[in-house]
């Protein structure tokens, strides 16, 4: 006798735009939080850093990247870009531009204030509060806590340290951050 096969949920496809390996490696470690929770979603983590080295030019990519990729499957469920924001902090008609582009291209921005160090630092215990205000103290601070730190992290380095309880720590400090997971249903 033939068993009914079981329903497997279609899981809905999230673009997540980021700058480099690490961050890549980040995405993937939330693909794994949001499987082990029973989400019904999936980030497809796009690396966009080779060929575009600033964030507008990085959010422009991004645009190109959902397009192709939307004409072989379906449409995004939903679109966000980690960036560094050590590369438009002084620059604020930069910022501004990086922001317009992207309400124009419907993705949200998740800026790493100043980089991606300081918001990994964010995630560790007596820390989420940190906000190291260049990028050599990022790296300097998260070196003291994290000594086996070291660019660029894989996802099987990064799940030694950081799990579920660590992203939610960051998001409790990190309100664009809060906001994706929160539509993710990953914060409850």
């Amino acid at each position: 006798m033939n068993r009914p096969r079981p329903i497997i949920a279609q899981r809905r496809p999230i673009f997540f735009g980021c700058e480099g390996e690490s961050e890549q490696a980040y995405g993937q470690l939330l693909n794994d939080l949001l499987r082990a929770a029973g989400r019904s979603v999936h980030l497809e983590v796009v690396n966009l850093n080779p060929g575009a080295g600033d964030p507008v030019a990085r959010l422009r990519r991004a645009g190109q990247e959902i397009e192709r990729r939307r004409r072989r499957r379906s449409e995004f469920a939903g679109r966000v870009i980690l960036m560094d924001s050590d590369q438009v902090d002084d620059n604020h008609r930069r910022r501004r531009e990086a922001d317009q582009l992207a309400r124009e291209l419907d993705i949200a921005i998740i800026w790493q204030e100043p980089c991606h160090e300081a918001f990994l630092l964010r995630h560790l215990e007596g820390y989420a509060r940190h906000r190291p205000l260049t990028t050599h103290a990022a790296g300097t601070a998260l070196q003291a806590v994290w000594p086996q730190y070291a660019k660029p992290m894989t996802k099987l380095q990064l799940t030694r340290r950081i799990g579920l309880a660590e992203v939610r720590r960051a998001a409790g400090v990190e309100p664009s951050f809060a906001v994706f997971l929160g539509g993710l249903k990953l914060l409850s």
